[in-house]
């Protein structure tokens, strides 16, 4: 399972010139999702968020194994060990600091998409 904190590794590793490519850009907000439905000719669009975010104990959240998520591509498989090592303690510090007592938290807001063709 890859554990990662996109609002961490996009910052961190753009610090370090290596862009990390969010792959919800696209629909990444209800507004953009009910425009491209519009321009694909959809009517009665209805656009529906729900947060299923949750909570990692601290020790789940500190082991994020350098792995992201995208279907295409994943720069950080380019960069050397020593840089990887680097981010992964930054990751550990920031995660650290973070934390509630609840744990470290990852954010999943969920979008419900809904709307008619005719």
């Amino acid at each position: 399972m890859t554990l990662e904190s996109p609002a961490f590794t996009h910052g961190e590793c753009q610090k370090y010139g290596i862009l990390l490519t969010n792959i919800n850009e696209p629909t990444g907000t209800p507004d953009k999702c009910h425009y491209l439905l519009a321009e694909a000719g959809f009517k009665d669009i209805e656009v529906k968020t729900q947060q299923l975010g949750f909570y990692r104990n601290l020790e789940q959240a500190r082991e994020w194994n350098g792995g992201w998520f995208h279907p295409r591509e994943n720069p950080l498989l380019q960069v050397s060990s020593e840089l990887m090592a680097e981010l992964k303690a930054e990751y550990r510090q920031k995660i650290e600091a973070e934390a509630t007592e609840q744990g470290a938290w990852y954010e999943n807001l969920t979008f419900f998409v809904a709307g008619r063709k005719v």
